[in-house]
């Protein structure tokens, strides 16, 4: 099937590595072009060359979404280098953990800065940009700990704000033709994630999890996640907005 994507531009934080990457390689496979970013240069700059040597076309900042400066000037080379922004994709996140008395104002600052307002604020200087072209697609990468109980304190009222917003937001650019969806990820495994340190350090964990949690038997792929994400950036997908979908092999227990 033709997703229609040829010639889009998207871009994606926190694309070095894990779900953002794996996005970013479904994207482009599609015929998207991409502006990319991550805090940490070296290892986005490797993923860039990856993208590059697969044939596609790839401009790399290295830039702190939680810094508006530096967000917005993402922005400003993507439209100096493309003319235009189709597709937002707000990956950039992480988890904070501890229990109440053990995270001070900052931390919860700290979690809520790179999992909320870094996706507000791109969303909202991105979305000017997609009502000009009369289609556009943002997509925030919550998780099934936003949708309901579990993981840490910081990380769970974060993601699920950034639900909330979905939806509102979805419900104020829906006439303006800017659909904008969650993806939700359950538990997902690659290479120098947060699964994969604490199966390195614990493998007993590994085993004990997945038997208790994870009905499929195992943790979910990025390119599972990276899937969605390219289906939900298609003018196919025209209907669906204000969503949030999981992708998480039965492990989250809402029914809805």
């Amino acid at each position: 099937m033709d997703m229609q994507l040829a010639g889009k531009v998207a871009m994606i934080s926190g694309a070095s590595r894990g779900l953002g990457l794996a996005a970013a390689r479904m994207l482009a496979g599609e015929g998207v072009r991409l502006s990319i970013c991550a805090r940490g240069e070296e290892a986005l700059l490797k993923a860039a060359d990856e993208l590059k040597a697969a044939g596609f076309e790839v401009m790399a900042l290295a830039a702190d979404v939680t810094d508006p400066d530096q967000s917005k000037g993402w922005l400003d080379r993507t439209l100096r280098r493309f003319g235009r922004v189709d597709i937002l994709v707000n990956n950039a996140g992480r988890a904070w953990p501890g229990a109440l008395a053990e995270l001070d104002d900052a931390a919860w600052r700290d979690a809520f800065d790179l999992n909320f307002f870094s996706a507000v604020r791109l969303s909202r200087w991105c979305a000017p940009e997609m009502e000009r072209l009369g289609d556009g697609a943002i997509i925030n990468i919550a998780s099934i700990w936003g949708r309901e109980a579990g993981g840490p304190l910081t990380y769970n009222a974060s993601k699920a704000a950034l639900i909330s917003f979905t939806k509102m937001l979805a419900r104020e650019l829906a006439a303006r033709k800017v659909r904008v969806n969650a993806v939700a990820p359950g538990s997902i495994l690659y290479p120098g994630g947060s699964w994969e340190r604490r199966f390195q350090t614990n493998p007993d964990l590994e085993r004990d999890f997945i038997s208790h949690e994870l009905p499929a038997g195992r943790l979910g792929t990025p390119e599972e996640v990276g899937y969605l994400v390219a289906c939900l950036a298609s003018p196919r997908a025209s209907w669906i907005t204000g969503a949030c979908i999981p992708v998480d092999g039965a492990q989250g227990k809402l029914l809805v």
